[in-house]
């Protein structure tokens, strides 16, 4: 009997890798190139989804702008070295509790000219729920990081490093409902980019 059951099973498991398509590469997906200069075009395609865009001729500029001009008196969360929120980091044991966030400070990864989008990861984030809770989210962009396409953007991210990532255009929004647009849906109310 057991022979039988082993003769059954080799017929089957031979059946199958018999029965395997043939390998087929997949085709080349040529990347179209974004015509006109990155910076304009991401600042006309971010302001266009509803995003602000502040440029600076360095990094130090970009912080002392920020420095400047958010309320110290809101509760803000930050990832970035050079410059200090009112929350820290290791608050958020649990990301629940990321729903206190007013204002949300991280680097950008790499910004597309095509949509004027950000691609944030949550090791840029710290705590991936500060920004999607947060009612304003500040994103620093280096300028060299800008990429004319979405096909050059994903190009050159490596996705399987990271448990969250996503590219961020303007505040969150939707019009699905009778199609009154709604901002701050499930996120952000503004999202403001200082590329330096």
């Amino acid at each position: 009997m057991d022979n039988n059951l082993n003769n059954s099973r080799e017929l089957i498991l031979n059946k199958i890798r018999n029965g395997k398509p043939q390998h087929v590469a997949l085709p080349d997906v040529p990347l179209y190139a974004y015509k006109g200069n990155l910076i304009e075009g991401f600042r006309t395609h971010l302001t266009e989804f509803d995003g602000k865009f502040q440029e600076f001729g360095n990094r130090s500029e970009a912080i002392k702008w920020l420095q400047s001009e958010l309320d110290p008196g809101k509760k803000i969360f930050s990832n970035i070295p050079d410059f200090q929120g009112t929350i820290a980091t290791d608050s958020f044991k649990d990301p629940h509790l990321a729903h206190v966030v007013d204002i949300c400070v991280a680097e950008g990864v790499l910004g597309v000219a095509e949509t004027g989008s950000v691609w944030v990861n949550d090791e840029v984030l710290g705590v991936s729920a500060a920004a999607l809770f947060s009612t304003d989210l500040y994103l620093l962009l280096d300028r060299s990081k800008l990429v004319d396409g979405l096909h050059a953007g994903y190009k050159s991210l490596n996705l399987r490093h990271h448990q969250y990532g996503a590219f961020y255009t303007g505040p969150s929004a939707t019009a699905d409902i009778e199609a009154v647009h709604i901002t701050g849906a499930q996120g952000e109310i503004s999202l403001t980019v200082l590329l330096y």
